[in-house]
C-alpha cells in the first residue's frame, strides 16, 4: 500500500510577513504592542494566500493586500 506524502508548500518569506504585519499593523488602527499578533496573523494569511494559489510565490515587489481587497 502507497502513502502519498503531503506536498510541502513554500513558507512566507520574511519580508513577505514584515510587509504584511506591517500592513495589518496599519489597518487595525496602529495599535502598539501587538508585534507579535499581526506578526502571525501575517504568516497565517500568507500561507493560506500560498496554498490557494498552488504554492506560487507572487513576484518581487506583488506582495497580497494583508486584507483583501473588496470589488
Amino acid at each position: 500500500m502507497k502513502t502519498k506524502t503531503p506536498t510541502l508548500l513554500p513558507e512566507p518569506t520574511e519580508a513577505e510577513i514584515q510587509h504584511t504585519a506591517y500592513l495589518l499593523w496599519h489597518e487595525s488602527g496602529r495599535i502598539p504592542g501587538r508585534d507579535l499578533e499581526n506578526w502571525l496573523a501575517a504568516k497565517e494569511l500568507l500561507r493560506h494566500h500560498h496554498a490557494r494559489s498552488g504554492g506560487k510565490r507572487a513576484r518581487a515587489g506583488k506582495i497580497p493586500p494583508a486584507v483583501p481587497v473588496s470589488a
